[in-house]
């Protein structure tokens, strides 16, 4: 815990004091109950966006951390996110990314590489945390066992992640 008595706090104790209230702690609540393997795209994001308050000056220093700590933005972990959306039409949209997916498949002669995605820092929406057009998109493995019908893979994708 911090703990600080002082009768005039300077203006970096009073920044680090205010990224605690705003960032840190409601963060660290939000992995606490929400730690499982479907929220974590949506855990980032509410980092990222609950701290734009943020001076450009600190900012700076914070970005490059958080995009060289991206391995949880992996596409199959976005996925998992929007599969789980409360928007029905995320939801459509990663059935259909895991369908293309899957019908492309991976290349069986090569191993798969893992590469941190780039973090999209200005985007108003998880769903673009990543540029889709440029990261290799690999279904999720949680969903290996999950038919490939666009109208059951929302649904049934939903109810096996219930799970995690």
């Amino acid at each position: 815990m911090l703990y600080v008595s002082t009768s005039n706090p300077s203006n970096e104790l009073i920044t680090l004091f205010v990224f605690i209230l705003r960032v840190y702690a409601p963060s660290w609540f939000r992995i606490e109950v929400h730690h499982s393997i479907k929220d974590v795209a949506r855990l980032l994001w509410h980092f990222i966006s609950s701290s734009r308050y943020l001076p450009k000056k600190y900012r700076d220093i914070i970005e490059p951390v958080i995009s060289r700590n991206a391995y949880f933005e992996a596409p199959k972990n976005v996925l998992l996110a929007m599969l789980t959306d409360e928007r029905c039409h995320i939801r459509t949209l990663a059935a259909r990314r895991i369908i293309k997916a899957r019908e492309i498949g991976p290349d069986s002669n090569c191993v798969r590489r893992f590469v941190t995605p780039a973090v999209n820092i200005q985007t108003t929406d998880k769903v673009d945390l990543i540029d889709w057009q440029a990261c290799n998109v690999t279904p999720p493995t949680v969903l290996r066992h999950i038919s490939s019908h666009e109208d059951d893979a929302g649904r049934c994708a939903n109810e096996r992640l219930r799970l995690y």
